[in-house]
């Protein structure tokens, strides 16, 4: 004889089967992803704090409103998280940095640094950061001189900001040398007055662990493709940001101090555009360098932070420091050739 079931044993039985397969599916979506974050991560796929860092400056957590309009917002003071992976500490001034008195020590040959995420460094460690990495180069090359780097690099900073930072926070440090970040896409991040005036309020802070990267990658592939930045600048963003370029060499100038303009780029396809910047930057001072050249040939995905994020590694620091020192050796006050 053939049991026979009843119509709850039959339900029941269709619902086990029903979550089975809706656990099945669950645990292949968590493996395809977590497979997907080891691949484009590595190791850090497996850390929560990690992990958790994988978001964009605006929604990290990690900014606040600056006192100075001009500059919007600022890291907070006292930070000590991961960004992009990295980790990042702040001072208590709020500068990416170890703490820097106002006053030089003597014997030192201090530089500051203004830029953006290329500078900060955005998912690099602050000892791999290009200028970082250019201090210790200097020591070498001046034997009896320490060379330090007050870093004021902060991402998502347009020229305008930078320029503030400089006039208003920099030169309060005695710099021999003023570091001036330039990068590609710098003429595309103006913006209008008002975004200078209005009160900055930071935007929540995300939690990336928590988001299918899978999902991303999927939305991003059957979305258009990325926009390249138009080459040749348009006349009116390249002339805001000579402007700017012109106002700092000004503002420094004003004060004895030396500036350098670092234009920071390792795309060829931007090479025309990094051109265009470091010869704005040439009508305004003697020290500038263009570090697209050092990358000739080279394929970028050997020097981004992960697949996913272009912004520069450790390895691509090191090459901006290596094309930089011989430069800036040069500009700092009795420096050697």
């Amino acid at each position: 004889m053939h049991a026979t079931h009843s119509a709850p044993e039959r339900r029941a039985s269709a619902g086990a089967r029903a979550l089975v397969a809706v656990v099945l599916a669950v645990a292949v979506a968590l493996a395809v992803e977590q497979t997907y974050r080891v691949f484009v991560f590595g190791s850090a796929a497996w850390s929560y704090a990690r992990m958790n860092s994988v978001h964009d400056l605006w929604v990290s957590g990690l900014i606040r409103a600056a006192a100075n309009p001009e500059i919007v917002f600022e890291l907070k003071p006292g930070l000590d998280t991961y960004f992009k992976l990295a980790p990042l500490a702040t001072n208590a001034q709020g500068l990416r940095d170890g703490e820097r008195a106002l006053r030089k020590a003597p014997g030192v040959a201090r530089a500051a640094m203004v830029g953006s995420s290329f500078s900060m460094p955005a998912g690099v460690a602050l000892e791999d950061a290009w200028h970082q990495v250019a201090a210790r180069m200097l020591d070498a090359r001046r034997p009896g001189v320490r060379h330090e780097v007050v870093n004021f690099a902060v991402g998502g900073y347009n020229a305008r900001q930078n320029l503030a930072v400089l006039a208003d926070r920099a030169l309060a440090y005695e710099p021999d040398l003023v570091l001036f970040e330039l990068t590609t896409h710098l003429p595309f991040m103006t913006q209008p007055d008002a975004f200078h005036r209005r009160a900055f309020v930071a935007a929540p802070r995300t939690h990336p662990f928590w988001q299918s990267f899978v999902v991303e990658r999927i939305r991003a592939q059957l979305g258009p493709p990325p926009a390249a930045d138009p080459s040749p600048y348009p006349p009116e963003a390249l002339a805001a940001v000579e402007a700017a370029i012109g106002r700092a060499a000004a503002v420094a100038g004003g004060r004895g101090v030396p500036i350098c303009f670092v234009v920071l780029n390792m795309d060829q396809r931007l090479r025309g555009n990094a051109h265009a910047l470091a010869q704005a930057a040439a009508r305004h001072s003697p020290c500038v360098v263009d570090t697209t050249a050092a990358f000739a040939g080279a394929d970028l995905a050997d020097y981004a932070i992960y697949r996913i994020d272009q912004h520069p590694n450790a390895r691509a620091n090191r090459v901006f420091a290596e094309v930089v020192v011989p430069v800036i050796a040069r500009a700092f006050p009795g420096g050697a050739s």
